[in-house]
């Protein structure tokens, strides 16, 4: 897919989200919003406010690099309890699209990851070590020759840190290995991918957010991480790329659960070695383009640490559009109908 494809995309995507933002008026007042300090002293939260990289990662999506604070409705609030120390998080996500025609494909993922945290007076950085495996179980034609499973097995590291009062910084690299059943071995399946972000506190309620993502496909290299964050009590605008979304916070449920609606717009897709039917490995690259309209809820502030109370959850249904199925080597382009997608996704 051409880098014209993805801007023409992303400005699709950006208009969706600009109509689907309702005016709001400000009714609560929630400080600078996605401030990132660093740990107090004397606190096990190695890396408070450092966000979990939901879903999959970055050799497949962009979904973390737009998103500074992955608390529920990012509400800043809403933190990592401080009894947390060397786990950070558990994060699990499961998702369907369904194959709607015939000649088309369909893909359903299950991903697990855990986050590591390593206490900063180790190395002098606050590290976030997250190893995560998924699986991709791919329902396709014949004649797009594509494995029946394909594979993520990956390590982030990621880190943060205050430039001052106003600016803050994060990023993260991504090494691993993505392939199917007969190539994870193969020179091809090793993938490096990486982000780095500064965001600058322009005023309470504003941010800005710029930086870029390398994601190491074949039909998207590299992408901006670029827009801003408006935060207005009771909603929540993120018009950023790769990935936005306009949150809408409900009140609070009869348990004390935070709660949020939002409509997000997003890029995703994916590269994987493969072995063709000649027996020869190829990379293949799978791009699309969704919006969707998800629901999240989470632990309020001072809320409850139990194992239960402390999960966080997020449930999505959206539409899949300008999906291409592509092969490196042999240059092969299929164009896939649309389809649907339903998502959840679980944190601790």
């Amino acid at each position: 897919m051409a880098t014209g494809t993805y801007f023409r995309g992303w400005a699709i995507a950006a208009i969706l989200i600009a109509a689907g933002a309702a005016p709001a008026q400000p009714r609560r007042a929630y400080g600078v919003v996605g401030r990132m300090p660093p740990a107090l002293e004397g606190e096990a939260e190695w890396l408070v406010n450092v966000p979990n990289v939901e879903g999959v990662r970055l050799a497949q999506s962009t979904e973390a690099v737009s998103r500074p604070d992955t608390n529920v409705g990012a509400d800043p609030v809403l933190r990592t309890p401080p009894e947390r120390g060397l786990l950070q998080s558990i994060d699990l996500l499961a998702d369907w699209a369904p194959r709607l025609e015939d000649d088309s494909v369909g893909r359903s993922t299950f991903s697990a990851s855990v986050g590591l945290g390593v206490p900063p007076h180790l190395l002098g950085i606050p590290l976030l070590l997250t190893p995560r495996a998924a699986i991709h179980l791919v329902d396709g034609p014949a004649d797009a020759d594509a494995p029946p499973r394909l594979y993520d097995l990956d390590l982030s590291v990621g880190t943060f840190k205050q430039l001052g009062p106003r600016w803050s910084a994060r990023g993260s690299v991504t090494t691993g290995v993505y392939g199917d059943d007969y190539s994870l071995g193969e020179s091809d399946a090793l993938r490096v991918s990486g982000f780095g972000i500064a965001l600058w506190d322009a005023a309470p309620g504003w941010q800005w957010v710029i930086g870029a993502a390398y994601l190491n496909r074949d039909d998207i290299a590299v992408v901006p991480a670029i827009g801003v964050i408006h935060d207005r009590g009771d909603y929540r605008y993120e018009i950023t790329a790769p990935r936005g979304r306009v949150v809408r916070r409900l009140p609070q449920s009869p348990y004390g659960e935070q709660r949020a609606l939002y409509f997000a717009a997003e890029l995703g897709g994916g590269a994987w070695a493969v072995r063709r039917a000649d027996g020869q490995t190829d990379t293949l690259n799978l791009s699309r383009w969704g919006v969707l309209l998800g629901y999240e809820s989470g632990p309020a502030a001072g809320g409850s640490p139990s194992a239960a109370g402390a999960w966080k959850r997020r449930y999505e249904i959206g539409y899949l559009f300008g999906r291409e199925l592509e092969f490196a080597d042999t240059e092969e382009e299929f164009s896939l109908d649309d389809t649907l997608i339903v998502r959840g996704g679980w944190s601790y």
